[in-house]
């Protein structure tokens, strides 16, 4: 049985309602899908931490991975203890490099 937790930090919090707001200006039931298909790729994270991949590139740091979903959005994580902590929820019309 699977008991690894989705920890989200504050900045990700913070990508994710900034995201949803924006999605909303133009319409806000794609907004609210956004949401619902975070989320469920948190919880697939959540039983397959592994999915993304080691960017230095980007981060600098080997401990942090990115996963890309639907199409345009990047979830940075890393995992401690086991549990998985989503550091950034960004787009891939950002630079990258320069927030994290």
């Amino acid at each position: 049985m699977n008991n690894r937790r989705i920890i989200i930090t504050e900045e990700a919090e913070n990508d994710i309602s900034d995201i949803e707001e924006y999605i909303a200006q133009d319409n806000v039931n794609a907004a609210k899908e956004f949401v619902i298909k975070l989320k469920r790729s948190f919880i697939n994270l959540s039983l397959y931490p592994r999915l993304g991949k080691n960017r230095t590139e980007f981060s600098g740091d080997d401990k942090i991975l990115f996963l890309p979903v639907m199409t345009n959005y990047l979830i940075v994580y890393t995992i401690i203890n086991n549990d998985v902590h989503i550091v950034r929820v960004l787009t891939k019309y950002q630079n990258i490099c320069a927030i994290l």
